[in-house]
């Protein structure tokens, strides 16, 4: 979502809008860390923004669901994600060297791209020891078997 900055004042404006998981996918597929998860359905975003001065403020609220693959059993699982956030946008300046940190970040121009902040804040989100469940079993390291839904005949110091 393109909001324009010269459209902003120091009133309080509720935005609501989706993100498309393909553009995340994209950056999950190209990662071999974050291979492993995908983006099944849109994000949604529940923010609210306002302008002082020249910095805008951009606050809210990030959810979705992430299907991944638990890296105990290799079982593909569904986990809901939801992230708060918090960012001071503020005017690039030519003369300084700028760097973006965690909550602040820049605009050049007159507009700003709020869906690439809260792609970021998703992947930021994304945690890559996330379990199918709390008592996950795991694979056994002998023959491989699904602890989860099968037992093995596997001697007990064999198994995890």
């Amino acid at each position: 979502m393109i909001v324009r900055v010269p459209d902003l004042s120091s009133e309080v404006r509720s935005i609501d809008f989706t993100e498309s998981p393909a553009a995340l996918n994209e950056v999950l597929a190209s990662s071999r860390r974050w291979s492993e998860q995908r983006f099944d359905e849109e994000l949604h975003v529940d923010a609210e923004i306002y302008k002082t001065g020249s910095d805008v403020y951009y606050a809210g609220l990030i959810e979705g669901a992430v299907t991944c693959a638990c890296p105990r059993c290799t079982d593909e699982f569904r986990w809901p994600l939801r992230r708060e956030f918090r960012f001071v946008i503020v005017k690039a300046d030519p003369d300084r060297d700028f760097e973006d940190d965690l909550g602040l970040d820049h605009y050049e121009g007159d507009e700003i791209d709020l869906g690439r902040l809260a792609r970021e804040q998703a992947l930021l989100a994304l945690d890559d020891s996330a379990l199918c469940s709390e008592t996950c079993r795991g694979l056994c390291a002998h023959c491989g078997v699904n602890l989860n839904r099968e037992t093995c005949d596997c001697p007990r110091h064999d198994r995890h």
